[in-house]
């Protein structure tokens, strides 16, 4: 049996209801566009390392344990690798025995892949998520610890790893194409050919939608007048700096730090892996 479809007069349906539903929609644009601005305002204004400050104050306020996921809790860096980790892990690490880990937060990641029997060197750049996390590994009777390194750099290490992961949503942290690729190049010269790299962001489609473009229009509008290097659709703040990716952008980004993009996927969280190349 076809379902039976039911046509609403609009006649029919009162004028007060008509003028609700008409406003809301209204006021949800009208407050995307407002948001939009704001974003696009404070893009504008905001130097690098203010943008660095406020990504450093956001995750110190993560010990409050009302905030989730808070990065200090053991309980929380305990609770191992999330699946589509898991899966990534066994799709395309298999191979691998020695990892380097950057943007390691808290220590969760560092903790399970040693659990499953990984040898791995971690490196973060928040000294109190360092403390944090070293503290966690002792605990669990691990001698390795995760090391402080600068802001977007690979820590400068002569050590040859056969697999790299940039920790949880810590690659769309770094702020503009140009430091992300020149940090991808720096990890790439810690690898041999054939390693594979895991990186995890928040992503957008491949049409900007408005209130991207609006941000960064405002933002570069600033930026031109102060002199400043622009932003890039998709940069936004929530409430730290983050950049929301199209496939084509991850592509783009490994291809000109030495990967070539093998898995793209944004089934319960953005990730893509790619694999060193000449």
């Amino acid at each position: 049996m076809c379902p039976e479809f039911v046509v609403v007069d609009e006649q029919s349906v009162p004028l007060l209801v008509r003028i609700f539903f008409s406003s809301q929609s209204l006021f949800e644009r009208s407050f995307r566009v407002a948001k939009a601005c704001f974003v696009g305002f404070w893009l504008g204004i905001l130097t690098r390392e203010r943008l660095h400050a406020i990504d450093e104050e956001f995750y110190t306020r993560t010990r409050d344990r009302s905030r989730e996921p808070n990065y200090h809790d053991m309980e929380y860096n305990r609770r191992g690798l999330w699946e589509w980790e898991e899966r990534t892990l066994t799709e395309h690490f298999a191979e691998c025995e020695r990892l380097i880990l950057i943007g390691a937060g808290g220590g969760r990641e560092v903790l399970a892949l040693l659990r499953l029997g990984y040898r791995v060197d971690g490196f973060e750049s928040h000294p109190a998520l360092v403390a944090a996390a070293n503290s966690l590994l002792r605990e669990e009777g691990f001698d390795t610890s995760v090391g402080l390194v600068q802001r977007d750099e690979s820590p400068n290490t002569k050590t040859t790893y056969d697999g790299i992961i940039v920790g949880w949503g810590a690659y769309m942290l770094v702020q503009s194409r140009r430091h992300r690729i020149a940090l991808l190049k720096q990890l790439r010269a810690r690898t041999q050919e054939q390693c594979p790299i895991l990186l995890s962001f928040y992503w957008r489609s491949g049409t900007p939608s408005a209130s991207y473009k609006i941000s960064a229009f405002l933002a570069n509008m600033i930026r031109r007048i102060t002199r400043r290097e622009p932003i890039d659709v998709g940069d936004w703040l929530a409430p730290a700096y983050v950049h929301f990716f199209t496939r084509d952008e991850i592509a783009s980004e490994l291809s000109e730090g030495g990967f070539r993009l093998v898995h793209y996927s944004t089934a319960e969280y953005g990730h893509a892996v790619g694999i060193a190349v000449k």
